[in-house]
């Protein structure tokens, strides 16, 4: 299954917090295989197996073929990103938000990719712009929420974890998020609970991020 969805990551307790932003906004799920278009399994396939590169190339031929093919140029946008191709990235997201305007997911994912780059001022405008045509969407929260946090703008960090909560209160990665954006502001036993919120809802992010947990511990003398 392909689920193309947004994590924050954060290098290390000490270093100056510039989140690495490896998934995109969009998503095709791969488990409902009768509405992935033929002409898309195969890179939907190589996409699957972790072979962005073979992915990008299939869907470049198909948008040659066709410019308007809006499934395949949400694909090539994610799998241009797992490929680090910045540029290349942002011009297929103008191409999107030009067929699709009512769609927030292309300005979403220009904010990703401005955020990733380190541009917080341009991450911040798409955003909000995506919140703009879809208030619902969590990736676009999320992202201002780590834009606010490395600005040290801790109210309206938590704000938006607060948003992305009401909408997706089971969404681990928030917690995450909440964890540090609390331990900015000092309430480390509340961080604490939050960190290991998400990780009861997605163990898988322990590997990624149990090492905030651990230094929260460990710096400030908490009981496991």
């Amino acid at each position: 299954m392909v689920t193309v969805w947004f994590i924050a990551v954060v290098s290390t307790w000490a270093q100056t917090e510039v989140p690495h932003l490896d998934q995109t906004p969009f998503d095709l799920d791969t488990t409902e295989v009768e509405t992935i278009p033929l002409e898309l399994q195969a890179a939907v396939e190589a996409m699957e197996t972790g072979d962005y590169a073979a992915a990008a190339a299939e869907l470049q031929g198909i948008v040659v073929q066709d410019s308007t093919n809006l499934p395949a140029l949400r694909l090539l946008a994610s799998s241009l990103t797992h490929l680090d191709a910045f540029v290349q990235s942002v011009q297929i997201c103008r191409r999107i938000a030009e067929i699709d305007s009512s769609g927030a997911g292309a300005l979403a994912t220009m904010g990703f990719l401005h955020q990733n780059q380190g541009d917080y001022d341009l991450g911040e405008m798409y955003y909000l712009q995506a919140i703009g045509k879809d208030p619902n969407i969590i990736q676009a929260y999320q992202g201002l929420g780590w834009i606010y946090l490395q600005r040290r703008q801790l109210q309206l960090a938590f704000e938006m974890v607060t948003q992305t909560t009401e909408r997706a209160p089971d969404y681990a990665p928030n917690y995450v998020l909440m964890g540090r954006v609390l331990t900015a502001q000092g309430f480390f036993e509340n961080a604490k609970r939050e960190y290991k919120r998400a990780f009861a809802l997605d163990p898988k992010l322990r590997a990624r991020y149990g090492i905030l947990l651990q230094e929260l511990s460990l710096r400030h003398r908490l009981a496991r």
